[in-house]
Order: structure tokens, then sequence, then C-alpha cells
């Protein structure tokens, strides 16, 4: 125990307690500070998975849930980059982010460096589903014209249809705005996955006011993974993670209605 500088009367001892409590300071060993990761994410409302969007454009949602929960489990911490959807992939490629989420290795564009990003295990499985009103199931899909996407997404799946002039985009900046443009007859389908789409017709107390039409866009399972070019070993770490707290990951889901 250092002796009180108090105690040390004569000129000569106080120096003596100084310098002794310089050294014993000097030994303390300091706090280091975590290792922070930028992650890009897409400035995009897509709620409950991920969602930036007004008045705060604060990263929310199951995405943002689950990272930060590795992050606490790794004792590192996480800066959020939203940015355009596009622009944020094109920065990433160059090397400007440390991690982007949502990704998946089936996306393809010019400039990807294929070879080089690592991937995580899937963060989430979910079905890319076209709504329709029940009324509607089983028309003929010439009278589907008017598609809706959240503003942001790419409908590469429908990329022929829009080049013959067999299709017309529509957009919204969220998914409650594409359901109420689908409602209102405004738009003849809204593009979204399924999960997302239960969450907010549940929460407007309308649970089946809309339904899939597969015949627009077959049902299958798609999937969001995390990724990074300049740190696989992040990766694999995520990966055990995603592992070892199952039982967490769960409870995130079910929180979010996924």
């Amino acid at each position: 125990m250092l002796t009180p500088l108090a105690q040390c009367a004569p000129r000569t001892a106080r120096l003596v307690c100084l310098l002794l409590a310089a050294f014993s300071l000097s030994l303390i060993p300091a706090t280091v500070a975590a290792q922070t990761y930028s992650v890009g994410v897409e400035d995009v409302d897509y709620f409950p998975i991920f969602s930036v969007a007004p008045p705060d454009h604060q990263y929310r949602g199951y995405a943002r849930e689950l990272l930060d929960l590795f992050a606490t489990h790794e004792k590192i911490t996480l800066r959020y980059v939203p940015l355009p959807v596009r622009r944020l992939y094109h920065n990433y490629w160059a090397g400007q982010l440390d991690l982007v989420f949502p990704d998946n290795p089936l996306w393809s564009e010019p400039g990807k460096p294929e070879d080089s990003i690592s991937y995580s295990q899937p963060l989430l499985a979910f079905q890319d589903v076209m709504l329709v009103m029940p009324a509607r199931l089983g028309q003929p899909l010439q009278r589907f014209r008017k598609l809706g996407f959240v503003r942001g997404f790419t409908p590469w799946k429908f990329h022929a249809e829009i080049a013959a002039g067999q299709v017309e985009i529509h957009r919204a900046p969220n998914p409650e705005g594409l359901i109420w443009m689908t409602l209102a007859g405004y738009i003849d389908g809204a593009n979204m996955a399924q999960q997302v789409a239960r969450y907010h017709l549940a929460r407007q107390g309308r649970p089946d006011a809309l339904v899939a039409e597969p015949r627009l866009l077959a049902l299958s399972d798609s999937h969001y993974y995390l990724s990074s070019i300049r740190h696989p070993e992040l990766i694999q770490r995520f990966d055990a993670f995603l592992r070892s707290e199952q039982r967490a990951v769960a409870a995130l889901k079910a929180k979010y209605g996924l």
C-alpha cells in the first residue's frame, strides 16, 4: 500500500513518496481500447430486419442487435456506417470498410472482387415474395403491371419484364408504404421478405390483408450474410459466436418475428 503523501512531512521524504507513487502507477497496466471495426450497412428502412430511418437515422433492428451482441461477446467495437446501396458496396470493394451487412455470395455486379470476400454463416433465412390482394390471387399475370419495391433495392429478378415494358417499378421508403400502396390499389403487388410483411401486417391488425403470389415470384429461401474482405479471421470469430450463442440468436429472431 502506498504511504499517504500527507504523512511524508520532511521535504526529502515527500520527494521520495512522490517518486514511489509515480513508480507504482507505472506498474498499473493501461486499459486496452477495444478494437474498432467499421460495418457498412444499407441506408434503407427494412425493419424489422434492419433499418436506417428518420428522425435520427440510427441503425436498428434484428441485425443491429445481433451484431452488437457479437461485439460484446468478442470485446470489440462496431461502428455502423449507413450508405446508399450502390455506394456502400463500391466503397466496400475499394477497401474502405471492414465488414458489410447484408451480403450474399450470389449477388454479382461489375467490379465485385469475388475471390477476395469471406462470408459468414447465414444470419437469417427469409422468403422474398410478391404480395397481392387476396382477391387478385390467380389473375392473369398480364394484369400485374405495377410492382412496388422498397427504395434502394434493385428489382433484378424483373429485369427482363422491365426491359420488355411489361412491368412498371414504383418505390416506397419502407415496407409500410408498400403495403399501403397495395391495399389502396395504387400498385398491383409489393415485393418484400415474407417475414417483414407478416410483422407489419400484424402490427396493423390485418394479418391476412395481403398474400404471396408465387406465380409472380417463386417461393424460395434467400439468405443474408456478414462479409469481410480485410478481416477473414473476424468472420471466423463471428461463425463461432453463432454456434456458441444459438439460444441468444433464436431469442432475437423470436423478438422480431423472424
